[in-house]
């Protein structure tokens, strides 16, 4: 097959990324749920016939690599589309899912009869009946949300007065969340849909079958001129998972990247088994987080988000049983917790390679804060997202209170908090002081959120970690610090609450939230003057923290 000469080239894979921005940009924007609409908690894609990812939006990096396996269970079990009236859903996190709260759509695009690609959208969802929030207890994945094992449905027969929104509907406490959150990732499929069959009928189908091949291996180039720029050789690392909620001993997370010309391949030997707490991580996000881990390593700003840059690194999956790649029906609702210590100590572990072309390890952790509120009126429910403090790389000071880097979601503005519920009210959010980890470059800060409960029998539930185990530095850098979530009663009493369980508040308690900063890279006593003097006039490190780290005196 010969090449696409290169004007056609770069005006089509131009459009194959603005196609997956633009369906982005639909779902967030139409979405009904905040965690959607304004914490950007899903992604858009679209696929080629083969399954292959073409075109990935921006969005989440655990998403990266997570379209293909949720694809092939469904593509496995269904076989080939009929037609594009046809929807296929998943979110059976031991079929190629995430979590049950993810919901991938895949909808086949035809042109002239002719089956030329899939598009796919993935959207969290806080409500998908059974747990209120995070179950920490739950015995199975039956006990988390409603399963959507690979099935297709008719979107003209089975949709809008269909019986599938009925089924929904009697199942789940915020049906008009739910319903209208998949109605935007349905038509965020279709406009990729039309997307696709517009380039098919301006250049052909063969054509456009043929940019998929080239843009994929175009891919592959790049990204293998990148891992060709690493030293050869095999770089081990660890990180911890605190403990899994129900018992006390920590969970480690070990790597061993191999690195050989232009290819890498990565194991997870010494990784912890399976837990109780409903915090296992399924194979499917397993591999998407070192696969963003290494991506984020390269030194290629723009390198296309599509399937032709994961050919060259290879991963052995853990063995059945870990936490890693739990046996199913295990419960995993907070896999978000061991997964992104898979990208952090893939980080370490390329740190040892190329320690410029990383971060130190930050906060790095997904807290989750849902609270909900029952009454004889229906049913109010809101998922509130933190990320904390990144890690300080030989450049540049780590960020300040953003998602951790798989999640990537955006802080929720305190006036869609408040306007989505009346029954709590936001008292504070800010920095935290001398959070981030001293060193030439200073780790980012963490921040500290609070909530008032304005109604009594508010149920709460919590997810997070690093509660215990603080971020390392890099080459000299000193830690950042740890997390905490307090309560207040309305009688007086203080609770230091765990991190992760759940409670019921009433009217004038009120939670803290505090997430941890992110670790520092070099030497603190290198840090420029200049630096230190601006972090003292921002409040963002003590005049104690400056003297004792920094070696300055005011």
């Amino acid at each position: 097959m010969t090449l696409l000469d290169p004007v056609t080239f770069a005006v089509l894979t131009k459009n194959f990324v603005a196609i997956a921005r633009e369906m982005s940009t639909n779902l967030l924007r139409s979405a009904y749920s905040p965690v959607i609409r304004e914490a950007a908690d899903a992604s858009t894609a679209f696929l080629d016939p083969q399954g292959r990812v073409i075109a990935q939006a921006e969005n989440i990096p655990l998403h990266l690599n997570s379209m293909p396996p949720a694809f092939a269970a469904c593509q496995a079990a269904l076989g080939a589309p009929a037609d594009d009236d046809e929807v296929w859903i998943n979110n059976d996190p031991y079929s190629g899912g995430q979590h049950l709260s993810d919901i991938f759509l895949f909808r086949p695009v035809f042109h002239e009869g002719r089956l030329i690609g899939y598009t796919a959208s993935v959207g969290h969802y806080i409500d998908l009946g059974h747990s209120l929030g995070f179950n920490l207890r739950a015995r199975d994945m039956y006990e988390e949300r409603m399963r959507f094992a690979p099935m297709r449905f008719s979107l003209s027969r089975d949709w809008n007065d269909g019986i599938l929104p009925k089924i929904i509907e009697s199942n789940v406490r915020m049906p008009r969340y739910v319903l209208g959150d998949l109605d935007a990732q349905l038509t965020a499929n279709a406009i990729g849909a039309d997307r696709l069959r517009s380039l098919a009928s301006k250049y052909g189908t063969d054509t456009l079958l043929r940019a998929f091949d080239d843009y994929l291996d175009y891919a592959e180039r790049r990204t293998r001129a990148q891992i060709h720029e690493l030293p050869d050789g095999v770089f081990e690392a660890e990180d911890w998972v605190d403990d899994d909620g129900l018992g006390p001993d920590a969970i480690p997370v070990r790597v061993q990247i191999r690195i050989a010309g232009d290819q890498i391949h990565v194991a997870f030997a010494g990784t912890g088994a399976q837990v109780r707490g409903a915090i296992n991580c399924p194979l499917a996000s397993t591999v998407s987080a070192a696969m963003s881990a290494i991506k984020s390593a390269l030194n290629d700003l723009d390198l296309p988000l599509n399937a032709g840059c994961y050919r060259p690194v290879t991963i052995e999956h853990p063995p059945l049983g870990s936490i890693l790649n739990p046996a199913s029906p295990a419960p995993v609702e907070a896999r978000a917790l061991p997964v992104i210590r898979v990208f952090s100590a893939v980080i370490k572990a390329l740190a040892k390679a190329a320690p410029e072309r990383v971060a130190a390890t930050g906060y790095d952790t997904r807290t989750s804060i849902d609270l909900h509120h029952t009454t004889s009126q229906g049913h109010s429910g809101f998922s509130d997202l933190y990320g904390g403090g990144y890690g300080a790389s030989h450049r540049h000071d780590g960020a300040d209170q953003v998602d951790d880097p798989l999640g990537n979601c955006t802080n929720t503005p305190v006036e869609a908090l408040e306007n989505s519920q009346d029954f709590f009210r936001v008292t504070h959010y800010g920095l935290l002081r001398d959070s981030g980890g001293p060193g030439r470059t200073r780790g980012g800060m963490g921040a500290s959120r609070g909530y008032e409960i304005l109604r009594d029998n508010i149920y709460m539930t919590a997810y997070s970690d690093r509660f215990t185990t603080r971020p390392e530095g890099l080459l000299g850098g000193e830690p950042g610090t740890t997390a905490a979530i307090g309560v207040n009663r309305a009688s007086g009493e203080h609770e230091e609450f765990p991190s992760k369980g759940s409670t019921v508040l009433n009217r004038g308690d009120v939670v803290t939230v505090a997430v941890g900063g992110g670790g520092g890279y070099g030497d603190a006593r290198e840090r420029p003057v200049e630096l230190v003097e601006r972090d003292l006039r921002e409040d963002r490190v003590s005049a104690e923290a400056a003297k004792i780290h920094y070696g300055y005196d005011t």
